[in-house]
């Protein structure tokens, strides 16, 4: 018969096995992107952990890894080259990741708050919706965001520039709420670009989401064999 003291700990182990399974999350994700009558497409799958390390493998239109985390810090492999680069920089930071913006629970501002936007109106709507706007002074963040939510998820989001122009909007719908991880399963962003050009739009869909898993992706290491290189976005 096992003791107390015994069971306790099998109970705290098990505690700890289950709470690292939830903090993981992985994804097929498929872009698709419009503008000039021209479309392109990505997929990937995205392995998502709480503490913001990502790790993407991408499929097409080539075969590469990344793993980047909160801080920036950005490694691109590619296996068919056995190449490596490493970076660092803001723009590469996986705080607007949206995988790791609900799993970390930041999902009522889209984790704006991340990027030093301050809730300026939260105005209740009819039908459970919430419009809430946002507003930064950081140099080189879109100004104002716009976000409503729809039972406490955001199902629209609109960013404007201080003269109130709208630059883009993204429409966030297909949850399941039946999962243990609500999530969109669609992101429809729209781009207006400036001199009287197309707006692109972006289609991203997200599938086969795995709450939990324990694919050897979230844990990927770049050989110790790979061979530095240079960046391979400007080859």
């Amino acid at each position: 018969m096992l003791s107390g003291r015994l069971i306790s700990v099998l109970v705290a182990l098990l505690f700890c096995v289950l709470s690292n399974a939830q903090n993981r999350v992985a994804a097929d994700v498929e872009i698709k992107s419009m503008m000039d009558g021209k479309v392109t497409t990505v997929t990937k799958r995205v392995f998502c952990q709480a503490g913001g390390r990502v790790v993407t493998v991408f499929n097409y239109p080539a075969r590469s890894v990344t793993v980047s985390n909160l801080n920036g810090e950005l490694t691109v492999y590619s296996p068919a080259s056995n190449e490596v680069y490493s970076t660092r920089s803001d723009d590469y930071s996986t705080r607007d990741e949206l995988l790791y913006i609900f799993l970390s629970g930041r999902s009522s501002d889209l984790g704006l708050s991340a990027f030093g936007y301050l809730m300026e109106s939260s105005v209740p709507e009819e039908d459970g919706i919430v419009k809430r706007t946002f507003r930064t002074s950081r140099k080189g963040d879109v100004p104002v965001v716009v976000v409503v939510l729809k039972d406490f998820l955001p199902i629209y989001a609109e960013y404007r520039d201080l003269a109130g122009k709208v630059l883009s909007k993204s429409y966030f719908s297909g949850y399941d709420y039946a999962s243990r991880f609500v999530f969109p399963s669609r992101v429809t962003a729209i781009d207006y670009v400036k001199d009287g050009k197309d707006s692109t739009v972006t289609r991203t869909l997200y599938t086969n989401l795995a709450v939990g898993s324990q694919e050897p992706e979230f844990d990927f290491k770049v050989p110790s064999g790979a061979i530095p290189s240079k960046n391979p976005l400007l080859k």
